[in-house]
């Protein structure tokens, strides 16, 4: 069985800036695309216009930015994360769990900090 996809189409839109491409979907969220000294840009955004996805291609490579209530990445194999730096920043809670084994391994020191009481509960608890 083969089927066709739908042809969708842009709307040019000029303004004083630069030529934006538009796509309206039917939920009232827009695609837009274009480009500028930065680079090329496509971005969803909804209704009100708040940007809920923007791909910005650079001479460097892709920036990828996502905004919404909830981010989910799930995959059945495995998610890997690979960059110089990689942060983590969380305003409430910031929770690690694995059903099976856990590493923690660094090549330099490991710093743990904290305001208030650090707490290793297991079994047996091996310091080097």
């Amino acid at each position: 069985m083969t089927s066709k996809a739908d042809v969708v189409s842009f709307n040019y839109v000029e303004n004083e800036l630069e030529p934006v491409k538009q796509l309206q979907l039917d939920s009232g969220r827009q695609v837009q695309a274009h480009s500028n000294e930065n680079g090329e840009l496509i971005e969803i955004t909804e209704e009100n216009g708040d940007i809920i996805l923007k791909i910005l291609m650079t001479e460097s490579g892709p920036v990828i930015s996502l905004t919404g209530t909830h981010l989910k990445l799930q995959a059945t194999e495995s998610i890997a994360l690979q960059a110089k730096k990689i942060s983590i920043e969380a305003t409430e809670k910031t929770s690690l769990k694995s059903n099976g084994t856990m590493e923690i391994e660094a090549s330099a020191d490991i710093d743990i900090k904290s305001e208030n009481d650090i707490r290793a509960k297991g079994k047996m608890i091996f310091l080097n």
